[in-house]
């Protein structure tokens, strides 16, 4: 069970990290300050959680036919260009 216990880890830190930001993001639009650190960590924050959630969808994936794999691969794909757009 230790790479459930990485994952595990992986969303808590997600979890948290998105919190730290909004609240930042928040601080710091009140008082006019240019939030540079708070997108980039929830830039890291979403990067952990969409990572987490290709993981337990591909776990899915290959359970199933050669179509759902081809459908979980074009979506990463998407997300990760998307992402560095």
């Amino acid at each position: 069970m230790k790479g459930k216990g990485i994952v595990n880890f992986l969303a808590y830190l997600a979890i948290i990290l998105i919190a730290v930001a909004l609240v930042l993001g928040v601080i710091f639009s009140k008082v006019g300050i240019n939030a540079t650190v708070v997108n980039a960590m929830t830039l890291v924050a979403q990067i952990i959680a969409y990572a987490i959630t290709a993981v337990f969808a591909f776990a899915f994936a290959k359970g199933k036919n050669i179509g759902y794999m081809i459908a979980l691969i074009v979506a990463v794909i998407l997300i990760v260009v998307m992402l560095f757009l």
